[in-house]
This record gives structure tokens, sequence and C-alpha cells, in this order.
């Protein structure tokens, strides 16, 4: 028996191997969905930890007012006998900014052998899933933004929104078919930061917006990435929608349930969504406020290349749920790139099995 090793990446590496590569992850999330579609990827049940959470919010079904947790993911993917399997654990605790620790979150990704189960390597997770949560958000309006120069409302100026913008440029040719960006954040000196560096960074014609109604009703694509925890916080009526708008549910509980059931289509970057049913959309069937049939999955549309609405009218909400199988798809992509540049530390698992 021989002895195994791993290689150790941390965010440093991670980066300089493309962790936040928004050209690569795009095309990484887009395929991954794809394979969910076609059967040629497992999605692992995700298991979360909450501490320091009282009783009462520990037996709530939907929502929670707690900070601290930890959650647990898993996947499989099979791309035309690549095989990929990844586990990532990723804390958040959103008191950490405001406290001075650093970032809301942070995380480790492990990539394992496929036919071993060995771990293979260990990276940080932290900016492959904020760059892949953006690039999630951002394919929906590859496939369902309206036709011509769309206007977008950005709510939130941390990490995922960053990410988010740049992924919209990508995917909205290079950012020609974006319109003016409307940008609302709480704290009016990050948002003033977020539009100055991509206005003077991309050339965007994007401007502060006084509150959040402002934003979304001047916009044609609708991106929130906020920290809200329960539906009761929700903040956003359909009536704030434009005809023709996309909204991106990409951080859960900003819109009112009534945009969901108001909507003429929702689609899911997977109708595995409904499984989860402390999440949007699967409390929705849940409440009664919309029937499972009405989710399309996004991985169609990719598939057979139909058309996502039938016209520029249509108002449109795109529930973009978080699944490891996009971790482990770009963890796979710089892993192999820290093979070919030698980055990153060999660190070794055993010499000798304690058990053989």
């Amino acid at each position: 028996m021989s002895a195994q090793h791993f290689v150790y990446l941390s965010q440093e590496d991670a980066v300089a191997c493309g962790a936040d590569n928004i050209v690569a992850t795009v095309k990484d999330v887009e395929r991954a969905t794809l394979l969910l579609y076609r059967d040629r990827a497992i999605e692992a049940t995700t298991a979360t930890l909450f501490w320091d959470l009282p009783k009462e919010d520990l037996e709530k079904a939907i929502g929670y007012k707690g900070t601290k947790r930890v959650n647990i993911h898993a996947a499989y993917l099979d791309d035309d006998g690549r095989r990929m399997v990844g586990v990532k654990n990723i804390p958040s605790n959103p008191e950490n900014p405001r406290l001075m620790r650093g970032p809301r979150a942070s995380g480790l990704l492990t990539m394992l052998d496929p036919d071993s189960g060995y771990p293979i390597a260990l990276m940080d997770a932290a900016v492959i899933s904020c760059t892949r949560t953006g690039a999630l958000g951002a394919l929906g309006a590859r496939y369902l933004r309206k036709s011509g120069r769309n206007d977008v409302a950005i709510i939130g100026t941390g990490p995922i929104n960053q990410a988010a913008l740049q992924s919209l440029i990508h995917v909205c040719a290079d950012g020609a078919d974006i319109g003016r960006v409307h940008v609302f954040d709480l704290n009016e000196t990050h948002a003033k930061e977020f539009s100055s560096y991509f206005a003077s960074k991309h050339g965007l014609d994007i401007a502060v917006s006084p509150n959040a109604e402002t934003a979304v009703r001047a916009a044609d694509i609708i991106m929130p990435a906020t920290t809200l925890t329960d539906p009761s916080q929700a903040y956003i009526p359909f009536e704030w929608l434009r005809p023709g708008a996309l909204f991106i549910d990409l951080s859960i509980w900003d819109a009112k349930y009534e945009v969901f059931s108001k909507a003429d289509r929702l689609y899911a970057n997977s109708v595995e969504a409904l499984d989860r049913h402390n999440l949007t959309p699967g409390c929705l069937v849940d409440a009664g406020l919309i029937q499972s049939e009405d989710l399309r999955d996004l991985g169609n549309l990719i598939s057979t290349g139909a058309q996502g609405r039938a016209n520029d009218q249509e108002i449109i909400v795109y529930f973009a749920r978080g699944m490891a199988i996009y971790d482990a798809i770009c963890g796979n992509r710089i892993y192999q790139n820290a093979l070919d540049r030698k980055a990153g530390q060999k660190l070794t698992l055993w010499d000798q099995p304690y058990w053989p």
C-alpha cells in the first residue's frame, strides 16, 4: 500500500488557478446545469448546522433569525467520462464584517478521487462559492432576459453581486446589452464605491439609487444579493416590476410571495430546487401559491435551445439555487490548473494506513 497525498490550495493559490475567473466559471456553471438536467450529476441533500440560535427558530420550517451556521454540500458529476466528486463546507456569520473579523463566510472544498474516494485536493472555497453564485444568477439572464438593452437593478453590493454583475456583463454581449445600472445598498458609501469601480473598470452607465424601489422600478433585470434570513423581511412587491422584467431570486427573501404567484413564468436552475422546502420555490408549493408543474428547468433551455420567454412583456422569475455541483466542477478546473502550474502544497494524508 502506498502513501496518500493531496494538494492544499490557499485562497491566494485558488485565485491564481482561476477561482475568480468569470468566463471560466460561467462556462462551468452552464455545463453543470446541463449535466444535472441530463441526469449526469448527483446533488446530495444539504446538511445545515445552526448554533447560538433560539429554540423557537430551530423549530421553524422556513426562515431563521440566527446568524451563525455551516452548510455542508456534496456532489458528483460525470462529464463524458470526466468524473468529479466534491464536498464543501461553508460557515457563515453575517456579524463578522461589522465586528471587523473579516468576511461573512469562509469555506473549504475537498475534491475526492472518484475511484478510491480519497482526497486529492483541499482548497479555499469562499472565492469559488461567491463567484459561481454570481455566475449562476447571470446564467439566468443569458437565457431569460428580454431582447435589446436591459437596465439593471443591483440590490446589495457585497462580493456576490460583484461577481454577479461581472458575470452579467459577460453574458450580455460583454456589456453591450446592458443599459443603465441602478445600485442600492443600505451602506451608501459601499454603493458609491461599487458604482465607481464598475464605471471605471467596465465603462457602465451606473448610478446609486436612493432606495430599493427606485432601482427596481427602473430595471429590466433585478438582482438582489442581501443577507435577509426570513420571508417576513421581504420588501419587493409585484407592483415594482415593470413589463418584461426578469427577477433573479439570488438571495431568497427579498421578494414578497406575490411576485412569485403573479409572475408569467417561473424558472430554476434545476427542478430539484423543489426538494428544499425551507427555501423558494419549494416553500411556495407547500403554501399552495404555485404548482410544482409551474416551475421550468433552465437546463431544458440549455439542452434544447428553446426560447425562454414568449415575448418581451412577460415578467419572469428565476430561482438561482446554489448547489455543490457548481463547486465541484469549478474545483476540478482549479485542481487541474494547480497540477499544471505545480501550485499549492503537497500534504500527506498517510504514509502507511493505520488500518490496511
